[in-house]
């Protein structure tokens, strides 16, 4: 089976390493400085489970480089999916299988709005990692792990495959029996992470160490989660408890990559993410003060 990344950074360039190491065909898209380096030293990855280097690594600049894609892990930031999803649309073919593993909740709908005869489904990454340097990728936290499913049948063969391949490369992903829960169900842990964590500059540690922003981020996860219910979302009851365990549980030094965004001074997610509550939110009557609040304090700084 081909695969094919499209981003190397924490998220592509730490999981499309894995499959790499456990030996699957691996060829990752990126560039600058990042293909640059992965091509003349290869892809460097540290772990909190120990450090590996795949050299040599299979790298393209371009997605049009791209031939007879069998799985397409797309791991960009979530406003450049529709630029994407036209740049695939010559290189895929009828077999191809695309799944998206960017922060949101419609990602895999965005593709399919432009490829809507592709194969496209969700994925959701538990993990937190970043790019320290060219060709180089840190894993300090989250949980490794990856979730993949079908929105209208979630007992898939396809993607049963996809799981028993990549599972016996040493990859930890697993198959959803209900990916639209689970899709919210981090993103109920990400608005207020992310959110939190963006507004104030300071790693998950320090938030919820604070009163004053604990209290923020447990009214920010109520907000969400009574948007989510709203939408007829199939949340557990302690959903809520959930998310504070998985928050706590966070290693404190954790930063959310929209937070990196923003020290980088890159284009960051916010609209994708908190923006999206927002816009549903105003659809479905429920009232939101505190995710505005961030919102509106994350965009007038950036």
């Amino acid at each position: 089976m081909k695969i094919y990344i499209i981003g190397a950074g924490g998220v592509g360039g730490y999981f499309g390493g894995l499959m790499a190491h456990g030996g699957l065909d691996v060829t990752f898209v990126t560039r600058g400085e990042q293909y640059t380096a992965i091509k003349q030293r290869g892809l460097k990855i540290k772990s909190v489970l120990g450090d590996f280097v795949i050299e040599p690594t299979k790298v393209i600049e371009k997605i049009s480089q791209i031939v007879d894609p069998d799985l397409i892990f797309l791991c960009v930031k979530s406003h450049d999916l529709p630029s994407i999803a036209e740049q695939l649309r010559p290189v895929i073919t009828p077999q191809t299988i695309i799944i998206t593993l960017e922060n949101g909740i419609d990602n895999d709908l965005k593709v399919v709005d432009s490829l809507p005869h592709a194969s496209v489904y969700a994925g959701i990454a538990y993990i937190i990692s970043t790019r320290t340097e060219p060709g180089v990728i840190s894993q300090t936290g989250g949980l490794r792990k990856i979730i993949i499913g079908d929105r209208k049948k979630p007992n898939n063969s396809d993607l049963l495959s996809i799981v028993n391949l990549l599972s016996g490369a040493g990859v930890n992903i697993v198959q959803s029996s209900d990916i639209v829960q689970d899709l919210w169900k981090k993103f109920i842990y990400l608005i207020p992470f992310a959110g939190l964590t963006g507004a104030y500059r300071s790693p998950i540690g320090k938030i919820l160490n604070n009163p004053d922003f604990r209290s923020t981020y447990e009214d920010c996860i109520r907000e969400v989660i009574a948007v989510a219910r709203a939408a007829k979302v199939n949340l557990p009851d302690d959903i809520f408890s959930q998310v504070i365990i998985t928050s706590t549980n966070t290693a404190p030094e954790s930063k959310s990559s929209l937070l990196i965004d923003i020290e980088n001074n890159r284009t960051s997610e916010i609209d994708n993410l908190h923006g999206t509550v927002i816009k549903l939110a105003a659809e479905l009557g429920v009232d939101t003060p505190t995710i505005k609040s961030i919102y509106d304090r994350i965009t007038t700084q950036q």
